[in-house]
């Protein structure tokens, strides 16, 4: 009996050795990379990676302004530290959860879709490159951060976005009660292959690498027109895809190249810029700081992706260039400044939204 309560007592210990939590309530699981499904592709098979995962090399850059220390783990993390070395921490999901991921999921792969009478409920105030011949191994930009205010279904996002269609990956903040059934600004991802599309950590695509940074946690620093905050990042093709996250750069996640169809290799497109979701008959949200009708051309007041960048086929980082604006409504703005300053390519966006539609 006595032997049969030990066992019981370190199985209960185990289990909770395994379960961390953040400050906000949400539950993660601590868990083994190595045990995790994403190594069943053939390419990751017998190869180990260290805690950040290292690459053969980095790309070519000068360094410029820094952005603001938005993430501290001893924070966020009830045990101040999050998962033990060698486990990765994976947001433990309800069904619940998980209906609202599938609808999430559904609502933002309607944009991909030709925008119709019935389908207008997506809109974007974006630069993009133009030349579809280029080839890029990533894209970069500090973006300042907002919390537009959203409800229902409705989601408001700044992001980076690569693609080489079908594939596609984007990273940035959103506000999306749908998805995370709050309405915190928090980091996000969204991978779509010619398979499958999902949020963050919900489909094998991404595979996170540190032990205390998770996808989709809340970004606390609000910028307002006394203080601006914003969320450096990058997406670099090096074999891999790889996901540098603020002011140091941190590697938090990588997609292996083989879930991808087209965008393995090289990306032929990159963006920058807002997305806003509403349902039909319900006005659109604000996008970025909503702070006015006509953006203001001040950064104060602005939402901006500053330091827009490119990796080129050798992997230097340079600034965007050759590319265009695009908006489809007049709610919401776009205004490429172009370069500022040696180190700035500056892009402002937004709009206080309330289009219903047709």
């Amino acid at each position: 009996m006595k032997k049969k309560m030990s066992v019981l007592f370190v199985a209960i210990l185990l289990f909770l050795w395994s379960l961390i939590w953040t400050k906000y309530g949400d539950t993660y699981d601590c868990i083994n990379l190595y045990e995790r499904p994403f190594f069943n592709y053939h390419s990751l098979k017998n190869h180990t990676y260290d805690f950040p995962v290292r690459y053969t090399s980095n790309p070519k850059r000068i360094r410029g302004q820094k952005s603001s220390q938005l993430f501290n783990p001893s924070n966020f993390w009830l045990n101040g530290k999050g998962c033990p070395l060698g486990m990765v921490p994976i947001r433990r999901n309800t069904m619940a959860d998980l209906k609202r991921a599938k609808l999430a999921i559904e609502i933002h792969n309607s944009k991909y879709k030709p925008l119709t009478i019935d389908k207008r409920g997506t809109h974007y105030a974006i630069v993009g490159t133009k030349n579809k011949n280029n080839v890029y191994h990533g894209g970069s930009a500090s973006i300042s951060i907002y919390n537009p205010k959203v409800k229902g279904t409705q989601y408001s996002s700044a992001r980076i976005k690569v693609q080489n269609y079908p594939d596609s990956i984007e990273v940035g903040w959103t506000v999306n009660p749908t998805l995370y059934n709050d309405t915190r600004t928090r980091l996000y991802t969204f991978t779509k292959t010619a398979k499958s599309s999902c949020f963050d950590t919900l489909c094998n695509s991404l595979i996170p690498v540190r032990t205390d940074i998770p996808l989709g946690i809340p970004l606390e620093s609000i910028s307002t027109p006394e203080q601006q905050f914003d969320l450096q990042l990058m997406l670099f093709c090096n074999g891999n895809w790889f996901l540098k996250f603020g002011q140091d750069e941190t590697v938090i996640g990588f997609w292996p190249k083989n879930v991808f169809t087209a965008l393995g290799d090289s990306a032929n497109y990159v963006e920058w810029g807002g997305e806003v979701f509403s349902p039909p008959g319900v006005p659109s949200p604000p996008m970025g700081s909503g702070y006015s009708e006509r953006l203001e051309e001040n950064t104060k007041y602005d939402a901006y992706c500053r330091q827009i960048k490119t990796i080129n086929e050798t992997d230097y980082v340079v600034n965007a260039v050759d590319t265009e604006s695009f908006s489809d409504i007049v709610q919401y703005q776009v205004i490429d400044e172009g370069r500022v300053g040696a180190d700035q390519h500056l892009v402002l966006f937004g709009g206080v939204g309330g289009y219903i539609g047709e």
